[in-house]
């Protein structure tokens, strides 16, 4: 476990200011930005190095050795995180490769996995293009959106804010429920279809994605339909508790109702990751009752899913409150980004750098590179054995380091 006494002097600097008023500033104070960015910068180049394909797709699936396995298929979700990869890339190094790739893996989703016929985008297709699963997942969906949102918002080509928005519309008339959550999957005509049961994670990742579209655009009526999503999931979705935190389920029946059986569970990373999102919503002009309700999952995130003994984020909570203590890559990133938000607290900061040192001694892959699937307290020789996508690392290494500059 992290000596309390390394980080101190850290603490001893922000105890004056406990404030919800620190925000960035904080961040930036507590964070320890080297790591950030050599962590950075190792995603980036490895990635830059084995992702393009001559088509413009970006493979993203490669095991520990950077190894291929077998056939190159395209995922919408995997090829559209990488395109945010790549943009973060240009921003953080001004690198023209970075943008390049970037705008041929845009241009690849533009033209192969949207459907010309009836909108929105195929959720697998082949090397050269052509489709190989027409199925639209609100999933996929999301992180599309994300990577044209940021694709506009860097390049500021018109092309690229006019297909956001025109991926936003398809979205919003296809695949929203009349109530305000958002069906899994649909057809390729996005027919009806009979919902078994919902999760949030869609959700979670379009109120994401719509944030990023806010950026772009300044959008008024993407704000309105932001904030109708996320008062959905407030509203709807949150469950309150006495002590005054508040979680949200990770499974709900086709009414969206919790689901309290055996298939049903609470992710403690996400509790983290809408923290973070909720805490940022405020500067796009979203209620400051967002940023309250932050506080009330972290509260619950941390009370539940944080190890205070050694240090990271656990794995999820049963209905009956039992609690896998598993530690794996995303749930860390996402934990530090909702410890940095508030890293004007000094118990936030000093869990901060509790999980940074867990990754860095059983995360990340010091043989290889890259980040391990999970601790090696969680994993031994059984995790497995790919790559982990870098949409989260290069996320929490780009939120401290673009406080820099």
């Amino acid at each position: 476990m992290l000596r309390r006494v390394a980080v101190a002097a850290c603490l001893a600097l922000l105890a004056a200011c406990d404030s919800d008023s620190g925000g960035r500033g904080a961040m930036a104070e507590v964070a320890n930005a080297d790591w950030h960015r050599k962590d950075l910068n190792a995603h980036l180049s490895r990635w830059l190095t084995v992702a393009p394909t001559p088509s413009g797709l970006l493979q993203g699936q490669f095991d520990r050795n950077w190894q291929a396995p077998g056939k190159v298929s395209g995922d919408l979700t995997l090829h559209s995180r990488l395109v945010y990869t790549m943009l973060v890339g240009y921003e953080a190094t001004g690198d023209a490769r970075y943008l390049e790739v970037a705008k041929r893996g845009t241009d690849f989703l533009l033209a192969s996995f949207h459907d010309p016929l009836h909108g929105g985008f195929f959720q697998v297709v082949d090397a050269n293009g052509k489709p190989v699963s027409t199925t639209k997942n609100s999933y996929g969906h999301a992180f599309a959106l994300l990577a044209l949102s940021h694709a506009a918002r860097v390049t500021r080509e018109p092309k690229y804010k006019a297909a956001a928005l025109a991926a936003w519309q398809d979205i919003r008339r296809n695949l929203r429920e009349p109530d305000g959550g958002l069906r899994g999957a649909a057809p390729r005509d996005f027919g009806p279809t009979q919902e078994g049961k919902h999760s949030q994670n869609p959700l979670m990742h379009m109120f994401e994605a719509q944030l990023a579209l806010i950026d772009a655009t300044g959008d008024q009526n993407v704000l309105a339909d932001t904030r109708e999503l996320g008062d959905f999931v407030l509203n709807r979705l949150m469950v309150g508790l006495p002590d005054g935190g508040a979680y949200i389920p990770e499974w709900y029946d086709a009414q969206w109702k919790p689901i309290t059986g055996e298939d049903g569970f609470t992710d403690l990373g996400h509790q983290f990751e809408w923290s973070h999102l909720l805490r940022s919503a405020e500067q796009r002009g979203l209620p400051p009752i967002y940023a309250d309700v932050a506080d009330r999952l972290l509260k619950f995130a941390v009370a539940n899913g944080y190890d205070e003994q050694d240090g990271g984020i656990f794995n999820r909570m049963s209905p009956s409150g039992r609690v896998d203590r598993s530690k794996y890559w995303w749930q860390q990133a996402e934990g530090m980004k909702a410890f940095l938000a508030v890293a004007q607290r000094p118990e936030m900061a000093r869990r901060y750098h509790e999980t940074l040192e867990l990754v860095g001694k059983e995360i990340i892959d010091h043989d290889n590179g890259g980040w391990r699937f999970g601790a090696k307290s969680t994993c031994g020789e059984g995790c497995n054995k790919m790559q982990p996508d870098p949409y989260h690392l290069v996320g929490l290494d780009w939120a401290v380091l673009s406080t820099k500059q």
